[in-house]
């Protein structure tokens, strides 16, 4: 996903380095969940590349400092959510928001629409002026 500016490299290249770190990660698992004997120096192959790994991220991890998180993204990927959909959840709760304030909008101008019939009953030159100063 692009960013602009550079910052989509950046964070593609972070990405990919974290890919490589959870796949060398999880291949150590497969090999040490099935050792043999003659698996050793495979075994120590993948581990010394989880080392690089984590050197590697260590000696990058100061270029995404200034990266920021929204703590309600974290909270969606806690409750099982994919992170690439918050975006969306977070749009159709705008509308759905949004539909209802225009509701809101809707009675306040209808119930001003009806104070004013009430009141120009009760104080019609009042009305009057209040209705000339509005326009």
């Amino acid at each position: 996903m692009a960013y602009g500016g550079g910052r989509g490299s950046r964070l593609d290249a972070l990405q990919d380095q974290l890919e490589t770190f959870i796949e060398n990660l999880r291949t150590v698992g497969v090999i040490a969940g099935d050792f043999q004997q003659n698996g050793q120096s495979v075994l120590n192959d993948r581990l010394n590349r989880v080392v690089e790994n984590m050197r590697v991220l260590d000696r990058i991890k100061d270029e995404y400092s200034n990266v920021e998180i929204p703590l309600q993204v974290l909270d969606y990927i806690d409750q099982s959510h994919n992170p690439e959909l918050f975006t969306r959840h977070q749009l159709e709760q705008t509308l759905k928001d949004y539909k209802a304030v225009q509701k809101k909008v809707e009675a306040y101008k209808e119930f001003r629409s009806q104070l004013v019939k009430q009141l120009e009953t009760v104080f019609p030159s009042a009305i009057k002026a209040y209705l000339a100063s509005c326009q």
